[in-house]
């Protein structure tokens, strides 16, 4: 019975037209659906037409869309457990990357608040410093003002004095 079994298996693959993997890619979307909705080597129903215009567009248009947002683009959002052109068993959430586990996303939301934490104190340090810099600063520029005033007080003084005249006289 299994050789049987075995053999009826080997002929009835050997007939397959289009292999589903091809050099290890799989076929798209668009040539899924049409291998399975063809009559004659054509589609005949205008809706099929359509929908096989659609998606060859979509394919052609970003050949590295998933193909779960082609489904979702030219048939909304697909079922819990069914996804159009992959049947049951497939899963949107196989398609799309899944979901974290809860003790996942606790930790990421833990390590999260600790970052903000972390510069939250880094933050407030550089405030208070920046405070301090600008406090210095305002002193130095208070410092330089006053400078700058006894500089233009001693020029004023020594305008009103007259030069000095050498008693020496060089001839």
């Amino acid at each position: 019975m299994g050789m049987a079994r075995s053999s009826r298996n080997a002929t009835n693959r050997a007939k397959l037209k289009m292999l589903y993997h091809i050099d290890g890619n799989p076929p798209d979307l668009a040539t899924i659906f049409f291998e399975t909705r063809k009559k004659d080597n054509k589609l005949v129903e205008p809706e099929a037409i359509e929908k096989h215009a659609q998606l060859e567009e979509m394919v052609q248009a970003d050949p590295s869309l998933p193909i779960i947002e082609i489904v979702e683009k030219c048939y909304g959002p697909q079922t819990r457990s069914h996804v159009f052109g992959l049947g049951g068993g497939v899963k949107e959430k196989d398609l799309k990357g899944g979901t974290s586990s809860k003790a996942e996303l606790l930790s990421a939301l833990r390590s999260t608040r600790e970052d903000i934490k972390s510069l939250n104190e880094e933050n407030k340090s550089l405030n208070e410093e920046n405070k301090y810099l600008n406090d210095r600063l305002s002193t130095i520029e208070d410092k330089m003002k006053e400078i700058m005033n006894m500089k233009e007080f001693f020029v004023a003084q020594q305008s009103h004095v007259p030069p000095p005249t050498s008693s020496v006289s060089i001839e």
